[in-house]
């Protein structure tokens, strides 16, 4: 499968109180998986419409608006029609002190997110983890994307995701960071970055190299 061809722009900058990530993305269909960030998102739509999903809420974002999605919460971006839509999106450090690096908030969600962290691959076995918790796989799941707005699966996805990040901003080789974050190869991250976050695990990598 061939990677796309990244249509972002990705820099790093010293802030106020940390590093701000900037991304941009020209008009496109941009259709993101659902994510969440360390720090609070604060998008601003340069053209076209968009539509933000997030656990409990859906609303439609167009040219000239700004929304700020805080650190944490899982939230996907969609195109509302075939025209595309460009935005530009800084990643700073989250308002709210001791906030937590996304995911669940109750018992059950907490304990899955523990035992999908300790997970050596990304083989998610519902199954397993629903006994370790003492409830069905069904009752899992169901809890699971009630309260986060996404997947077991997405989820450990995204667990990876982060730890490849921080990993790439420590410089280490992209097929390390693949491999120690728990994906196949190079190839596979490089497919899940992309899909999750508009660029690729170079693109990140360049990024913070050139701080």
């Amino acid at each position: 499968m061939r990677i796309p061809v990244a249509r972002t722009s990705f820099t790093v900058r010293p802030g106020g109180s940390g590093w701000v990530e900037t991304i941009a993305g020209a008009r496109h269909d941009w259709r993101f998986r659902p994510h969440f960030h360390a720090g609070d998102e604060i998008v601003e739509v340069l053209a076209g419409r968009a539509r933000l999903r997030l656990p409990t809420t859906c609303r439609e974002v167009a040219a000239g608006d700004s929304v700020v999605v805080p650190a944490g919460v899982i939230h996907r971006f969609e195109p509302v029609d075939g025209s595309g839509w460009a935005f530009i999106s800084r990643f700073v450090p989250p308002a709210t002190e001791n906030v937590p690096a996304g995911g669940p908030r109750d018992a059950l969600g907490v304990q899955a997110r523990a035992l999908l962290g300790e997970r050596p691959s990304l083989h998610t076995d519902v199954e397993a983890i629903a006994q370790a918790c003492a409830v069905s796989s069904g009752h899992l799941a169901r809890t699971f994307r009630r309260e986060t707005g996404s997947s077991l699966h997405n989820f450990h996805v995204l667990l990876a995701l982060h730890k490849a990040k921080a990993l790439l901003r420590d410089r280490a080789l992209i097929i390390d960071a693949a491999l120690e974050a728990g994906f196949y190869d190079q190839a596979h991250l490089n497919r899940e970055f992309v899909k999750t976050f508009g660029m690729t695990p170079a693109v990140f990598q360049a990024g913070w190299a050139a701080v």
